[in-house]
């Protein structure tokens, strides 16, 4: 098993005197991993205590071989980061803004200056980078913001909600460059609250409500969350039919015209489903799996998460 390059234990952090992240944990091994949540779930107050602009209360963080906020420093250099709010500094051009972004990072000017065309180029701007960044799209601007954000090559990249205000056809394009840049190696924290860019790049999750973690872990261990269920569809599969299933351990089946759904017994075996549709003379043009999909199983851990403080809650007043 990896080890994780993002490891959070019991972390409690509070601004304007107000609980924001209340008993963080989490230890992350995947490639890509999702930070999802709704506005103010506490995403992006978690990124500032990952990089050690936000001090914690109390707790314990480690990013890669570097504890925080003593290390935050060095992350710093060997992190990539593209801030939602963050703009592009007016008044020059796209290749302007990302030569000074690797000059920050402590990179001399003509190194930068190389390093700024080869991130452009990975990122497909041509010879739009010399055009003046306040006329860019916003498309532009996230492509100048991602390449300000690669030019010191970094080991991390943290992206926060970086495909907000792209059109479909911009978004589709700018999540393949994601996965291109997690497919090179680098490791990559996508903070967002649509659900479709986390289930595209992300091979793991860690869902925020409330400043506590309603999920963390891979992502098939997510869509785990929620049974499977099995849909048959054919001649023959009614009510008496869901009943014989009921007696062979089968789960709650429910039948409709020629649609069948039930749940599967808990050794998994089909096959007295099988022999109870050859004694019934039913005929099943077409048996499946009904998995849940991201969404629904992320809107379920959030509802069983709200159940359950609530519940908490009321047990303390």
């Amino acid at each position: 098993m990896s080890e994780p390059w993002i490891e959070v234990r019991d972390l409690w952090l509070e601004r304007g005197g107000r609980p924001v992240l209340q008993g963080v944990n989490a230890a992350l091994t995947g490639r890509a991993v999702g930070l999802v949540g709704a506005n103010g779930a506490g995403k992006s107050t978690l990124i500032g205590a990952l990089l050690g602009v936000l001090r914690a209360k109390s707790g314990s963080i480690r990013v890669l071989d570097l504890e925080i906020p003593g290390g935050a420093m060095h992350l710093r250099t060997r992190a990539g980061v593209m801030a939602e709010q963050a703009g592009i500094f007016p008044g020059g051009s796209g290749v302007d803004a990302v030569v000074f972004a690797g000059m920050l990072s402590g990179l001399p000017r003509r190194e930068s200056l190389r390093r700024a065309h080869r991130a452009l180029d990975a990122l497909d701007m041509g010879e739009e980078r010399y055009r003046p960044a306040s006329g860019y799209s916003t498309g532009m601007k996230q492509r100048t913001k991602l390449a300000m954000s690669l030019v010191h090559d970094p080991e991390i990249l943290i992206l926060d909600e970086p495909t907000v205000g792209l059109d479909p056809i911009g978004r589709t394009q700018f999540l393949r460059l994601i996965r291109e840049l997690r497919d090179q190696g680098r490791h990559i924290l996508l903070s967002t609250h649509v659900l479709q860019d986390a289930e595209t790049v992300c091979d793991e999750m860690l869902l925020i409500e409330g400043g506590v973690v309603a999920f963390s872990g891979p992502v098939r261990g997510l869509l785990g969350a929620e049974e499977t269920l099995l849909v048959a569809v054919g001649a023959g599969l009614d009510r008496e039919f869901a009943e014989g299933l009921a007696l062979l351990g089968f789960g709650e089946a429910s039948a409709s015209g020629e649609r069948l759904t039930f749940r599967p017994r808990p050794d998994g075996d089909l096959l007295p489903f099988w022999r109870l549709a050859s004694e019934r003379g039913a005929e099943v043009r077409h048996l499946s799996r009904d998995m849940p999909t991201l969404e629904d199983a992320v809107v379920a851990v959030m509802e069983g998460g709200s159940r359950g403080r609530m519940e908490r809650g009321s047990r303390g007043r």
